[in-house]
């Protein structure tokens, strides 16, 4: 149970970080390495990674190839066997067998912060370049399940089915797609900061002046697979929306790319490594969240653009003050409300073999039953994030929805069978749902 998990991480990071301050250590990295350790030793516990997977946390460096990365790691989660350097404590580990890396700060402030970020993103440049290196010479075919439903959650639009399909996208659609492959398949970079800044905005607004001032000075921004997918300071967190495990989007097809909490960073650590264990090895951990959710506040919108035929990130900050940030940490989980008209347009689809295809009988249903339109009806329910369209149709994205129909005809859908149920017990309602399942 992860509640349990992050209660313990929590308590040996609290308890161990407490130890080093009772002690005055002048030697700067003395001090670094000691809470290198806590953090490596908080990770490396049975009740946080299961160990029969043949995960450890070490320190040392990656490789890619036959080079050696020059940046030294704190802290990083490995599957197997890595090379030892000499009689160090040090190892060197394939980026392909690199799960999580760590970046440990005692206080992280704006020149650490800046630091980080550069450590961290040129090893995700090496990884990119890795990547195509194999796609060009090992006929590497990537898996892009995770990708591929985030990109249709995102867009509202159909995935590639396969990675060489990404060509077949326009520019910004496989500028996306592309950094979603990476994000799911790319070690996870976090910032571990055990000190620092004292508000969430504070952490929010050196964030985005970091971005700002990398386009001022260098002409260029911080690209998406440059950001950190974590970064805790205190108990304030950074955390990148991109399927793992967050995914955050904002009215139509706005991609909240980056969010920010001001609970709980320790479970904000072990629900990224977590979900990373589990796409890695592709094995269920044992969550049991129930209908928490995590309430986060969106930071960073961020869309693919086209300008004088250069493509690129645009970024939309949304900067709150520290009174319009503060909340309880109290946010729960619940099925996508839907109307009659997306009822029945459920039920059309289920009779069409899976599709909801445009057509006069179907226009003439719509408006003649409920006052509404085909296209209409279709952006309802691509903001469930449960539904795709094509030219002129909609389908599900997921193999399995589940549909609860009330009485009036109105209803709740979603694709997550366990949380479903706990929210109809929790409201006192009869779990009974149309299941739908679609596959191709």
């Amino acid at each position: 149970m992860i509640e349990k998990a992050s209660e313990l991480l929590e308590k040996f990071i609290k308890a161990e970080s407490e130890k080093l301050q009772g002690i005055k250590m002048p030697h700067m990295p003395t001090l670094g390495s000691a809470y290198e350790e806590v953090t490596k030793q908080g990770i490396d516990n049975e009740f946080t990674i299961p160990k029969f997977l043949k995960l450890r946390v070490v320190s040392g460096f990656i490789s890619t190839g036959d080079e050696m990365l020059p940046q030294q790691v704190d802290c990083m989660l490995v599957y197997g066997d890595g090379n030892r350097y000499g009689l160090t404590e040090q190892y060197v580990y394939s980026i392909d067998k690199v799960l999580c890396i760590f970046e440990v700060k005692k206080n992280l402030r704006k020149a650490d912060f800046i630091d980080a970020i550069q450590h961290l993103g040129s090893i995700r440049t090496k990884f990119a370049e890795h990547f195509e290196h194999r796609l060009i010479h090992e006929s590497y075919k990537p898996d892009i399940r995770i990708a591929a439903k985030e990109f249709s959650k995102i867009t509202g639009k159909t995935a590639p089915k396969k990675y060489s399909d990404i060509h077949d996208l326009s520019k910004s659609d496989a500028i996306l797609f592309y950094v979603l492959v990476q994000e799911s398949l790319a070690p996870i970079t976090i910032i571990h900061g055990y000190e620092g800044y004292k508000t969430e905005q504070g952490l929010r607004t050196t964030f985005v002046d970091i971005i700002e001032e990398r386009i001022q000075e260098e002409g260029d921004g911080l690209g998406i697979p440059s950001i950190p997918a974590l970064v805790t300071s205190n108990q304030f967190c950074l955390i990148k929306s991109n399927s793992v495990p967050f995914s955050v989007i904002k009215d139509k097809n706005e991609w909240v790319a980056i969010c920010s909490t001001r609970y709980n960073p320790a479970k904000m650590i072990l629900e990224i490594i977590w979900s990373k264990i589990s796409i890695y090895f592709n094995v269920d951990m044992p969550w049991n969240d129930k209908l928490y959710m995590d309430n986060i506040q969106p930071l960073l919108i961020a869309e693919v653009v086209e300008h004088e035929g250069r493509v690129g990130w645009k970024y939309e900050s949304l900067e709150l003050k520290e009174k319009h940030l503060k909340r309880k940490d109290d946010n729960s989980w619940r099925p996508a409300a839907i109307g009659k008209a997306e009822v029945a347009a459920i039920r059309l689809m289920m009779l069409n073999g899976g599709y909801l295809t445009s057509d006069d009988q179907v226009e003439e249903f719509l408006r003649n039953h409920h006052g509404t339109t085909f296209n209409e009806v279709i952006e309802s329910l691509i903001l469930t994030r449960l539904f795709i369209s094509g030219e002129g149709y909609l389908k599900p994205i997921n193999i399995n929805t589940y549909i609860m129909i009330t009485d009036d005809d109105e209803g709740f859908i979603a694709s997550e069978r366990d949380r479903f149920d706990l929210w109809c017990n929790e409201n006192e309602l009869e779990p009974s749902y149309i299941s739908f399942m679609f596959l191709e």
